[in-house]
């Protein structure tokens, strides 16, 4: 039996990694998990919560929840905006616990770009609490400006506003899932 994998889309917010997750997840039928998805739920109970605890309680649950599907043997497409130094640590031991590959889709586009397309989720007001103004150029150091160290991992660099990056990234996986496994 081919061990699942776990393939995780990381980058700057705004880089694209949602909409290709999304639709990678459709397009090869796993599921999608996605740390904003939980936070949102959180959120919609409890609009009060303290950013210091709605961030790291969606972490946890997106960590489980990926846990539990990579446990029934089941391909996980997993998203949110990564740290370095930190998630590494977490993305290799889920990888290891349930034994999975681990491959990387780091998802970027020009920083006019990502200006634009956040700007226009903060206009939106459709997920409060979690599209936040902040200024691109000055995101932390430990924010996806570049792919996540996972080793070994295979790593896809896609730049989302060259054209559609799905076909690209579908394709490379599919030929992750053909490559013979340990």
């Amino acid at each position: 039996m081919t061990p699942p994998l776990l393939l995780v889309l990381t980058g700057l917010p705004a880089a694209g990694k949602s909409t290709l997750g999304a639709a990678l997840a459709r397009e090869l039928q796993l599921p999608f998990v996605t740390k904003d998805e939980y936070k949102g739920l959180l959120l919609a109970r409890q609009p009060d919560l303290p950013r210091d605890i709605s961030g790291p309680l969606s972490f946890d649950l997106m960590w489980h929840v990926a846990g539990v599907t990579l446990a029934a043997g089941v391909s996980t497409v997993l998203e949110t905006h990564f740290y370095r130094g930190v998630s590494e640590a977490y993305l290799l031991r889920l990888a290891q616990t349930h034994g999975a590959r681990l491959a990387q889709v780091f998802c970027t586009a020009p920083l006019e770009v990502l200006r634009a397309r956040h700007a226009a989720r903060v206009a939106s007001r459709a997920r409060p609490g979690i599209d936040l103004p902040f200024e691109h150029a000055l995101a932390p150091a430990h924010w996806c400006h570049t792919p996540l160290d996972l080793g070994p991992a295979p790593c896809l660099a896609l730049n989302t506003a060259a054209g559609d990056p799905l076909p690209r990234a579908l394709a490379w996986v599919q030929q992750l899932n053909a490559l013979p496994t340990d």
